[in-house]
């Protein structure tokens, strides 16, 4: 395996298989930690907590949040993350895992809590980082590795949480307590694959800080783990997501463009991506989750006029919901008090998940014009208590706002029981 040695600038940390003797202490002091706290339970942070569960490792899950330890502990999990049924079975067997509210000691603290941004002025919103944070300075202690997951804007890791460590504690960071950032690369709907098996990046605030947490995550992941310093691992973290939506807003506003021209954009796209060197991303309402449509503002917020890219990025697919209004009523602008059905509402498909999904911005803004809306997704509860020929019911147009495969099998195999029933058959796919 790989170690890690320091270069000539102290602020970086590299790979270097020349120097094994370098971190063989300390990657034996990674291998003695046996208890694992993981603060935040959403979609990161338990699976991560039943990984390391699985693996021997006695594990403490932490949230605020009522909710999540009510499901917990009422062996729910598999209801709200059905890809973790197996895990929670094996792991509720075994009993290496048990969740609450506040921090217990433990070797290895984990902080895996959302970051969301401010509406009003697109900021991030540290908070909850801060309140985890607070959280476990009553029971940290020499020697403990504390491990930051959440996406934060470059030098948070160094200029939030280590203040806080040592203000409150007394303890020193590169002394007492070892501190690194690693964000996690996972796909909702392919999460416990990707956690295990997707590579990952390790920041350290120290040289002995990235050894120690490279070697603890080494031992429940497959992937290769690539050292760096924390702030590195910061940019790299937030570069990733706005590449993504970058290459997303071009594909959007490409789409526009051929709609002025008369192209349709999808037979362009096939005959655009033969170039041996292009690969256009497919256009769509927006974008939505956790992390594309978030991550960039924080490059924004740290340097407004070196953003100029990325800010109008983010400006182009926040605008798609509108003009995805603005195409779906003049499809019926010829219909009076028209009735039009939105399938698929989750931000993205085969994931039920609405976070900053740009599908529910099209149902707010449609509802605001005062249509006649109906609405159906097959993977959020408080939506599919029908079916789609139901929902479709006497309407006059049928968006397909996020191409669920449940939603397009559909419209592929039943298209002329969906005709029948709707008063106008007009259906689009977005």
């Amino acid at each position: 395996m790989n170690v890690c040695s320091v270069t000539d600038n102290p602020e970086i940390v590299v790979v270097n298989d020349s120097h094994p003797a370098v971190s063989e202490n300390w990657a034996a002091l990674a291998l003695s930690y046996r208890r694992v706290c993981v603060v935040g339970l959403g979609y990161v942070g338990l699976p991560t907590a039943l990984l390391f569960a699985l693996h021997d490792y006695s594990v403490q899950g932490v949230d605020v949040s009522e909710r999540v330890l009510g499901n917990i502990q009422n062996s729910k999990v598999g209801d709200v993350y059905p890809e973790l049924s197996d895990w929670w079975s094996e792991v509720s067997a075994e009993g290496n895992f048990q969740a609450s509210a506040k921090p217990e000691p433990a070797d290895v603290f984990l902080i895996t809590v959302p970051t969301p941004i401010h509406d009003a002025d697109k900021t991030c919103d540290l908070s909850m980082v801060r309140a985890a944070t607070a959280s476990i300075l009553p029971v940290l202690k020499p020697g403990n590795l504390v491990i930051l997951e959440s996406t934060v804007p470059p030098g948070t890791t160094r200029n939030v949480l280590k203040p806080m460590i040592e203000a409150e504690t007394g303890l020193r960071v590169g002394e007492d307590i070892h501190l690194c950032f690693s964000p996690e690369r996972v796909l909702p709907g392919n999460t416990t694959y990707e956690l295990i098996h997707n590579d990952r990046v390790i920041g350290g605030t120290t040289p002995e800080a990235s050894i120690l947490g490279r070697t603890l995550l080494g031992q429940v992941m497959q992937g290769q783990l690539h050292v760096t310093n924390d702030i590195t691992a910061e940019f790299c973290k937030l570069a990733e997501n706005t590449f993504r939506d970058v290459n997303i807003a071009l594909a959007n506003e490409l789409s526009i463009l051929a709609d002025e021209y008369g192209v349709d954009i999808t037979e362009a796209r096939e005959l655009i991506n033969m170039h041996p060197r292009v690969n256009l991303l497919k256009p769509g309402i927006g974008v939505g989750g956790h992390c594309i449509a978030v991550d960039p503002w924080f490059f924004v917020e740290a340097s407004p006029i070196n953003t100029r890219l990325i800010s109008t990025s983010r400006l182009v697919n926040d605008r798609m919901p509108e003009y995805t209004v603005q195409k779906i009523l003049t499809a019926v602008q010829d219909i009076q008090n028209p009735k039009i059905c939105l399938a698929g509402l989750s931000y993205k498909p085969e994931v039920g998940d609405t976070r900053e999904s740009p599908a529910m911005r099209v149902v707010a803004l449609l509802k605001a014009e005062g249509i006649d809306v109906v609405t159906f997704d097959p993977l959020l509860p408080e939506y599919s208590e029908t079916t789609l020929l139901h929902a479709a019911k006497n309407a006059d147009y049928l968006a397909v706002l996020v191409g669920h495969s449940a939603i397009l099998e559909v419209i592929r195999d039943q298209e002329p029981e969906l005709h029948q029933v709707m008063r106008t058959p007009r259906v689009h796919v977005f």
